[in-house]
This record gives C-alpha cells, sequence and structure tokens, in this order.
C-alpha cells in the first residue's frame, strides 16, 4: 500500500507545476513542464477529503522520499498534510543535500533563486530588501546589509522570519568574501545573537541582539581575524597566522587563544572554517587544502581520515560545509565536481568538492524552538 501512494504522489509531483507553498508566498519554475494549475485545483478538489483521512505515519514515510520544493507544496494540501510538514520539518530538512542560490540584484524587493539536485528552481521575493545587497547567509538566514542606515537585515527563504540589527557601528565593503556573519543562540544573553568580523575592522568581533533598542557590543584581536565559526556550542576564530581561537560573549566578551600545535600554513591570508556534525576543519581556499582540529591533543591534524567520508561544499560567500552524501535520500552525483587533493601529498586520497557562488544547505534551515 505505501509504495502505491508513493507511485502516486511521485507520479503527481512529476506531471504538475506547484504554484502554492506554505503559505510562504513562494512560486515554482520547473523547466519544460506546462501550466495546469486549473488541473491542479480540479484535482486538490476531487480528492483532498480522502487524502486530508491517510494515516499521518504513512504521510510521514511518503514524505521523507520527497524532494524540498515538493515538501513546500506538500505542506499545502490541506491541513492534515500542513500539519504533518509542519511537526516534521526540521526532521526532514537535514535530511536533504545543498541547493545552489542565486539573489537578484534588482534595487527593489530583490528575488532569490534556490535550485534542487533535479535542476528544478524555486522563486521567492525577499521582503525589505530594497536598497540592500546579500553578504551572506547564516543558520538558514540571508543576510542583507543596508549600507545607507547601516542595519542588518536577516531574512529566512522558506519561512520569511525576520531579524533586524540596527546601526551597526562599523564599515561593511559590500563584497561576501570581506565579510562574515554568524548566527548563535547565547543562553546567557537569552536569545539569538548576530556575531560579525568585517574586512574594513577585521581586529574587531562585533555582536548585537536583535530588535529596535538593541546596542552592539565587541571585542579586539591582537590580529587579523580571517574567519569565525559556531560548532558545538562554541565561537571560533582563526586569524592570518592560524591562531585559533575561542570568543566567548558573557560576562564580557574575552577571546582565549588555544594553544594548537603543528599549523601548516604560516601567513595564510585565505583561511575559513568548515565542519561536519563532529570536526572542525580550517581550509586553505587558494589550494583547497584543509586540516582538522584535534582537541584531545590540541594540535592540527590531516584530515585525511576523516573528511574522506564527506562531501565538501564551498563558496565564495563563506558558506561552507561538509556533509556525508549517505545522509541523503537522493543522488547528489549532478553537481558541478571538483577534486581536490589532501595537502600532504598530492598523489594519496583524493577527495570530492562541490564549488558554486552561494550553497543553501537545508539542514540550517530549522523552525525556531528557542526564544527570541
Amino acid at each position: 500500500m505505501l509504495v502505491l501512494w508513493l507511485h502516486f504522489l511521485l507520479h503527481i509531483k512529476w506531471n504538475f507545476t506547484y504554484t502554492k507553498s506554505l503559505n510562504y508566498n513562494c512560486s515554482f519554475a520547473s523547466a519544460g513542464m506546462v501550466n495546469t494549475r486549473s488541473m491542479t485545483r480540479k484535482l486538490n478538489k476531487d480528492v483532498s477529503a480522502s487524502w486530508s483521512d491517510l494515516d499521518h505515519d504513512l504521510l510521514l514515510l511518503i514524505m521523507m522520499h520527497l524532494g524540498v520544493l515538493d515538501f513546500i507544496a506538500f505542506g499545502d494540501v490541506c491541513k492534515s498534510w500542513r500539519s504533518v510538514a509542519v511537526s516534521n520539518w526540521n526532521k526532514f530538512m537535514v535530511s536533504k543535500q545543498p541547493m545552489y542560490l542565486s539573489i537578484s540584484s534588482r534595487l527593489n524587493d530583490k528575488e532569490c533563486y534556490l535550485e534542487d539536485y533535479q535542476r528544478r528552481k524555486l522563486k521567492t521575493t525577499i521582503p525589505h530588501s530594497n536598497g540592500t545587497i546579500c553578504v551572506g547567509i547564516t543558520c538558514g538566514y540571508l543576510i542583507f546589509f543596508e549600507r545607507e542606515a547601516c542595519d542588518f537585515w536577516l531574512v529566512n527563504p522558506f519561512t520569511k522570519k525576520e531579524l533586524c540589527f540596527r546601526d551597526f557601528p562599523f564599515g561593511v565593503t559590500p563584497f561576501p568574501t570581506h565579510f562574515r556573519g554568524i548566527l548563535v543562540f547565547s543562553p546567557s544573553m537569552f536569545g539569538r545573537v548576530f556575531v560579525v568580523i568585517t574586512h574594513a575592522f577585521a581586529d574587531k568581533i562585533a555582536f548585537s541582539l536583535p530588535g529596535e533598542q538593541s546596542e552592539w557590543y565587541y571585542a579586539t584581536s591582537p590580529s587579523i581575524i580571517h574567519d569565525l565559526h559556531f560548532f558545538k556550542g562554541k565561537i571560533y576564530t582563526i586569524d592570518w597566522r592560524g591562531q585559533l581561537c575561542e570568543f566567548r560573549l558573557n560576562p564580557e566578551p574575552t577571546l582565549t587563544l588555544l594553544n594548537m600545535k603543528n599549523f601548516p600554513w604560516a601567513h595564510n591570508y585565505m583561511l575559513e572554517f568548515l565542519s561536519s556534525s563532529e570536526n572542525l576543519f580550517v581550509v586553505d581556499a587558494v589550494d583547497v587544502l584543509a586540516v582538522e582540529a584535534d582537541f584531545d591533543e590540541m594540535k592540527w591534524v590531516t584530515s585525511n581520515r576523516t573528511i574522506g567520508a564527506y562531501a565538501v561544499f564551498l563558496s565564495n560567500f563563506k558558506c561552507a560545509a561538509a556533509i556525508r552524501p549517505d545522509t541523503w535520500i537522493h543522488p547528489w552525483t549532478q553537481y558541478q565536481r571538483l577534486n581536490f587533493s589532501d595537502g600532504y601529498d598530492p598523489s594519496k586520497t583524493r577527495r570530492m568538492c562541490f564549488t558554486t557562488n552561494m550553497w543553501y544547505f537545508p539542514h540550517d534551515c530549522l523552525i525556531d524552538t528557542d526564544p527570541g
């Protein structure tokens, strides 16, 4: 019975163009397909009553075989299906592979395009993006900066949830490679905190809570910081000499040097973080070479044994991840490929790396469960 329902649902998926989305003002386009909106309405009217009565466990099994775009449409079939989609949002998203992401350069409200592994595109308009520029992405939120007001707007393209961080006190160069912002949850500050470094003030780490009245705070580093990253509940920074530091927000902003041994690249200006769920890496963004932080031994080690099991995703927006492909239900061989070798011996193990201008990671796009 499950197989029959799954085949029926997949048949509809491949032969109809969805034009609705979980009430989030998204629209869908699928190359080579005609618009059958009226047919979809008639089909929904005829069978919605019986579909809404399907067992939720069965719906969940079917839903987990969908792609992200079909999952959005799945939740718009009826209230029963929407309930299943919302309650299992996080479980679904963490099982899906990255999507290509592009942002229109128009001056008014910008359009965001997400493309899945099947080359199908989702288009959505980003609210309050008039006069802004996209400078990054964090935790499923696109980061927009409005230069005149010096405000950051963070927008989730799926849920349309927004976070605003007003009056940034330092200059922001409108290039993604010159900016890094991460959104973290701080129990001690009772909410989400936006942590930022910029190329123009690369020795400053600034942070703020969202809201109209929130203030920016900052700490100063003795050297130029190239990247920062949130990993297993801690904020880390890496500077041009490969020095790893832990950044703590409370009770006072503090940057603590971690005495890690054996860093292989001295005076490297192109370092950035990369992590899986269990491992923290630092990548040379020019030669695409990686080393792993061994916190037990407090040293850097070759990542040959660990990163080889992952697909590595890098982008111009410093949005990177190492993900195990065996966690995905769908194939992942259609990505543009770039092979790179281990930094210590180019003749040995080669790993698979995928590069694009900007990646969107569904596993970061989780429904908020914390306050603030």
